[in-house]
């Protein structure tokens, strides 16, 4: 029996978000993205700034995505608009990072990694003006942008910064939540008089 395929393309009918849709995501997700922008810009009013550019963005921008991708969506015009809006303050911090390396496998991990997810989670729960006050502007936006965005160590492009020095901001606010991290648990932890 012949065969016969087809060259034409399968066209599948996916569901794409509304403005409104898009609309009720901001207002939804209000909260956590203006903490993702206070972590960022370390200022509320620049993160309540960069949270009315991002939906600026998204309202008249053009947004072909499904509607299961939304709430990710929106995130990602939040960091993208509050690291724009931050740029002039994350530069001068470049020269802190330059010709410092990073040893640490585990920085690299990708977003998938439970390390990662565990990271993320401990940064979310953290109160922002602790980070803001133990991290520069460069350490912050890295962090968001590996932890919450889930981009690759070569996140450079936002940043407008040489790779080497967003890996060695990446080994910073790593190191930094892994020693708050261990620290909350070894406070959590009960003494051994208490165990008696």
């Amino acid at each position: 029996m012949l065969w016969v395929h087809s060259t034409r393309k399968k066209t599948t009918a996916v569901n794409r978000a509304s403005t409104l849709e898009l609309l009720a995501s901001f207002e939804d997700e209000h909260e956590n993205l203006l903490r993702l922008a206070l972590l960022i810009a370390g200022d509320i009013d620049a993160a309540e700034r960069s949270l009315n550019t991002a939906y600026e963005m998204a309202t008249f921008g053009a947004y072909p995505f499904p509607f299961r991708q939304l709430a990710e969506w929106v995130k990602w015009v939040t960091i993208m608009s509050a690291i724009a809006s931050t740029l002039d303050e994350i530069a001068p911090y470049e020269p802190k990072y330059v010709n410092r390396n990073c040893t640490h496998s585990e920085h690299l991990l990708n977003g998938n990694d439970s390390k990662l997810q565990n990271f993320r989670n401990f940064l979310c729960a953290t109160d922002p003006e602790i980070a803001i006050a133990e991290l520069d502007p460069l350490a912050r936006a890295v962090a968001i942008l590996r932890t919450i965005a889930r981009a690759s160590i070569d996140c450079t492009l936002p940043l407008s910064l040489s790779a080497d020095t967003v890996l060695a901001a990446n080994c910073r606010v790593m190191t930094w939540i892994a020693e708050k991290r261990n620290r909350a648990h070894a406070d959590a932890a009960p003494s051994r008089l208490e165990k008696l």
